[in-house]
Formats: structure tokens, sequence, C-alpha cells
């Protein structure tokens, strides 16, 4: 069965990268417009809970910010409180990006 997602959104919350015993997490929400529907002038828009692990979570916490428009493909799960939640598994670009360097780590995002 597939079980595969593409959402691009507004980040709506602070990212913070949460490291566990051998994980770490990022846990945000994004705002994403319904289609727009013929006749009405306002857009609705629909919240989702997204989590991301390890190498994702740290360049999603390192590349965007609160109010920043992100875009990844992943998979919807079941949160253990019964919500939907979606699993981050690819980071993608639109058009051009900075390239943003962590001098400390000596990584290049």
């Amino acid at each position: 069965m597939l079980n595969k997602i593409m959402m691009t959104g507004r980040i709506t919350t602070d990212l913070n990268v949460v490291t566990e015993e051998d994980y770490s997490y990022c846990k945000f929400s994004i705002a994403v417009d319904q289609p727009k529907q013929k006749g009405v002038d306002t857009v609705e828009t629909d919240t989702f809970t997204c989590l991301a692990f390890d190498d994702n979570a740290k360049s999603v916490s390192f590349l965007y910010s609160k109010g920043g428009q992100i875009t990844f493909v992943g998979s919807l799960r079941k949160a253990p409180d019964n919500t939907a939640v979606i699993i981050v598994e690819e980071l993608h670009f639109q058009d051009r990006f900075a390239v943003k360097v962590d001098a400390e780590l000596g990584q290049l995002f």
C-alpha cells in the first residue's frame, strides 16, 4: 500500500530539535491553504502537525524558521493520541535557496 503525501505550507511554530537517547526530532506545525473555489474570495487554511527525525530534524530547524514556506514529502501516521501526524521523509526546495554553513560542525546545507 502507498502512504505518501507532499505538502507545501507556512511553518506556524518555532523550530527546536529535541535530542533523546539515540535519536533527535523536530515537531512543528504548518498551515496549508485549501484550493481556492470559484466565486469565493477567501481561502480556508488547514493546519497539520509534522515530525522530522535525525538529519531531517536538524535540516528543518537550521534552514527554516517560523513563517517560512516549506515543501516536503512524507507519510501520514497515527499519533498515540489518535490524531494524524505527518512524518517528514524528504525536503524539497523551490526555486533557489540560500546556502547556509554551520561553521562549528563544518556542514554545508
